[in-house]
């Protein structure tokens, strides 16, 4: 032993105890991050903002659809997932349509209906620092890969969606919608 190098007041054994302690305490914390990152606020009514949202794609998002879809959305968490019933009208429609996407927030492709078509897709869903975040791929004339970012406004009372995704030319495609909370759905 070097006597110029000070003992340690810790046992050996009692050291590799403290670090494999250390250690899973670590894993145990980082693996409960999800679930602290979910955002509550969401949970609720909301009606979308034609006022202040993009035109859905393909339309030109700086061009308001003379016809567009009027959507109310509830919200719910069902533990760490979310719950969004989308029901939309519009004037040429003779009933609304209602369709259910349960998000499964483990970021695995999981079957979740089309809002428009109600065909399944392929969904990737996670929270993110208190942002809902949705992944899926569109197959139209082309293939797109789009992304969601649902998140809510400082002080909760209007919820955005932001949708990234690609035109058929390849350029950016970035879409905004707002939805305001709303009492209940019509």
């Amino acid at each position: 032993m070097n006597p110029s190098v000070p003992r340690s007041p810790i046992a050996p054994g009692h050291r590799a105890f403290a670090t494999i302690l250390g250690a899973t305490l670590a894993v145990a914390w980082f693996a409960g991050a999800p679930a602290a990152a979910q955002d509550e606020r969401m949970v609720g009514i909301w009606q979308k903002d034609l006022q202040r949202s993009d035109a859905d794609w393909p339309h030109r998002h700086d061009r308001r659809l003379p016809n567009a879809a009027d959507i109310e959305l509830d919200i719910s968490l069902d533990g760490e997932d979310v719950v969004m019933v989308f029901t939309s009208r519009r004037r040429d429609w003779p009933t609304p349509r209602t369709t259910t996407a349960h998000y499964i927030t483990d970021n695995k492709p999981n079957p979740v209906p089309d809002i428009d078509s109600g065909t399944p897709r392929d969904v990737r869903a996670k929270w993110r620092k208190r942002k809902l975040t949705v992944s899926y791929t569109i197959k139209f004339p082309f293939e797109a890969d789009i992304q969601q970012i649902w998140e809510l406004s400082k002080d909760g009372e209007n919820l955005l969606l932001t949708r990234f995704g690609r035109t058929e030319q390849g350029r950016p495609d970035i879409r905004k919608n707002y939805f305001v909370r709303a009492t209940a759905v019509q």
